[in-house]
């Protein structure tokens, strides 16, 4: 009651106020020495995102494909400064003020990250990832853009632009339950909000699954959950043991490298838990079924390919990691497991497809570090670098 209205309809408010309540058990987790595990994690790498990281990515990213599109040739030679670039480039109620030009030496302006052509030319084709969403701050940014970039290239209403927008564009993933839930009402409550689109209604599914579930039951039981389908049952074998890490290793799972895959789409999972679901079913049975949803789900957002992953990633060093999250970056991702940060880079990039893009908050060590001399290597040979943009101290403060 004693908030002021601006702070207390901010749409980034539930984050604050998530991280404020967990401030306590981080404290007491750092203070205590643990090594950190599933129980831990959520409290000590959950950092909240300041909007201008978040602009600042989205304006360099999604903004900057926008502008490469919009602006003519006579006007990235003629114009004065970036402020007139950008003024020209700017979407409907979007006025993508961090979008940054370099002038080159003919006098002609381009887009400092560059201008995205292995994008799709239609946004409808767009699939977007942010696989650490917290409590959707960069879902619910990219959506206030992408809304207004279809109205205008589709001809579609606030409502259907919405709409198309949930369906086909954006996509999260969350280690930590409560931040699920916080990221889907806070994309939910943008949608509704968003003027003309038919206030509070029904929306499409929304993309965003936890990827720190873990399976309670026995393992027989679950497999009853394929009603009888040899390779659906051999599916849900495999989530029994790979998911009973999920709660320590959220987004790094990947589906898509497992024998699993060879035997079974996820979506025809999902559909086949969808029947087991409206069957007659004890408590437990009904409970396996629904968690079997939701990690069928995770795992058909773990396993896709995205034009455009764009995280704040966890930061852990890795003397303070448990022993299984440790084993699992020295084995999968080598070059980068000196720390969580880096090693989140590199899954950010195996997410994207071939001409896809991470867009990324994280600690900048390993650019000079003795120990990421193969990491850096690694990423020079492999892969483009469009733009770095250093932020200096007290960034988060």
């Amino acid at each position: 009651a004693d908030l002021e209205l601006p702070v207390f309809t901010a749409s980034d408010s539930l984050g604050w106020v998530y991280q404020f309540w967990q401030a306590k058990k981080k404290d007491e987790v750092n203070a205590s020495e643990v090594k950190i595990g599933a129980r831990e994690l959520p409290a000590v790498t959950q950092l909240f995102t300041e909007p201008y990281m978040v602009s600042f990515l989205l304006d360099n990213s999604l903004g900057a494909w926008w502008a490469a599109r919009r602006l003519t040739e006579a006007d990235l030679q003629n114009a004065s400064s970036e402020e007139e670039l950008r003024r020209k480039a700017a979407i409907p109620g979007v006025p993508l003020d961090y979008l940054r030009f370099v002038q080159q030496e003919d006098g002609t302006w381009i887009t400092a990250a560059g201008t995205f052509d292995g994008w799709p030319e239609q946004l409808a084709e767009l699939k977007t990832l942010d696989p650490c969403c917290g409590s959707g701050h960069f879902l619910v940014a990219a959506f206030l853009m992408l809304v207004p970039m279809r109205m205008e290239l589709e001809g579609l209403s606030a409502r259907e632009a919405v709409d198309a927008v949930l369906r086909e564009n954006i996509h999260g993933l969350e280690l930590d339950q409560r931040c699920v839930e916080l990221a889907t009402f806070a994309l939910a409550l943008t949608a509704w909000k968003y003027p003309s689109a038919g206030g509070y209604r029904v929306l499409p599914e929304l993309n965003i699954a936890c990827s720190g579930l873990s399976v309670s039951v026995a393992k027989e039981e679950w497999k009853q959950l394929g009603l009888g389908k040899k390779n659906l049952t051999i599916a849900l074998d495999w989530m029994h043991d790979t998911f009973k890490d999920a709660p320590v290793l959220g987004s790094l799972l990947n589906p898509a490298k497992t024998d699993a895959a060879k035997l079974v789409q996820w979506d025809e999972l999902s559909n086949a838990l969808e029947q087991a679901l409206k069957q007659e079913q004890n408590e437990e049975q009904q409970e396996a079924a629904v968690v079997a949803q939701g990690l069928a789900k995770a795992a058909t957002l773990l396993a896709g390919r995205y034009q455009w992953v764009i995280t704040n990633v966890p930061y852990l060093a890795r003397g303070k990691q448990n022993e299984r999250l440790r084993d699992f970056c020295e084995k999968h991702y080598s070059a980068a497991k000196n720390d969580l940060a880096t090693v989140f880079l590199d899954r950010c990039l195996e997410l994207c497809v071939h001409g896809g893009t991470s867009s990324v908050v994280l600690p900048q060590n390993w650019l000079f570090l003795t120990s990421y001399k193969k990491f850096r290597e690694k990423l020079l040979k492999n892969d483009t670098w469009h733009l770095i943009a250093r932020l200096g101290p007290q960034a988060f403060q």
